[in-house]
């Protein structure tokens, strides 16, 4: 029953479900074309929801758009869309390639003046993170412009002769966007970790 309270949440929960676990949701959705943001003309529904109207507001500014959509993302590409941020911490405090990996070491996502977190991370053997971010919750132009990735373990736990009192942050960087069938995924990356 608490589920029903927040609405958009069940909805978006019924209709991944529907499109994701289907084969034949996902045949049915291929079929209506422009009335889910498929290639403009078409008149009625098919042309105010995929081309013009409405589905070129949702497809080109909308989440479909900011999830890389030149128009093909329509309200589709909005709601089965994800941003993933993924990168390599080396323990280094200029973000120097060649230096081994920053292990174990725990990651946030921050936005806003006060640094609210949105996502945490611990890298792996390798030193790689990676968080997924849902657009509908924070939109990419956000992420880009407001947000950072910070490291929250001190860089002297990898390198005793490194820095203990300031920590390494990086803004992000859009890299490009892979589609998976429905499923539209902004990929980030750290543009380089420095010491904040």
């Amino acid at each position: 029953m608490t589920m029903l309270k927040n609405k958009r949440i069940t909805f978006s929960l019924i209709f991944v479900c529907l499109v994701m676990v289907s084969p034949v949701a996902k045949a049915q959705l291929g079929g209506l074309g422009g009335l889910l943001g498929g290639g403009g003309g078409g008149g009625g529904l098919g042309g105010l929801l995929g081309g013009g109207g409405l589905g070129g507001l949702l497809g080109n500014g909308g989440l479909g758009g900011l999830l890389g959509g030149g128009g093909g993302g329509g309200v589709l590409g909005g709601i089965l869309g994800l941003i993933n941020i993924q990168g390599v911490l080396r323990c280094s405090a200029n973000g120097n390639v060649s230096a081994p990996a920053f292990v174990n070491a725990g990651v946030q996502l921050q936005c806003g003046g006060q640094n609210n977190v949105v996502s945490t991370s611990t890298t792996n053997a390798a030193g790689l993170f990676s968080m997924l971010v849902n657009p509908i919750q924070l939109v990419l132009s956000t992420l880009l412009s407001d947000c950072q990735v910070a490291v929250t373990t001190p860089l002297s736990t990898c390198n005793a002769a490194l820095p203990t009192g300031q920590l390494l942050s990086s803004s992000l960087a859009l890299v490009g966007e892979t589609v998976s069938g429905l499923l539209r995924v902004a990929n980030l990356r750290p543009t380089g970790f420095t010491l904040a």
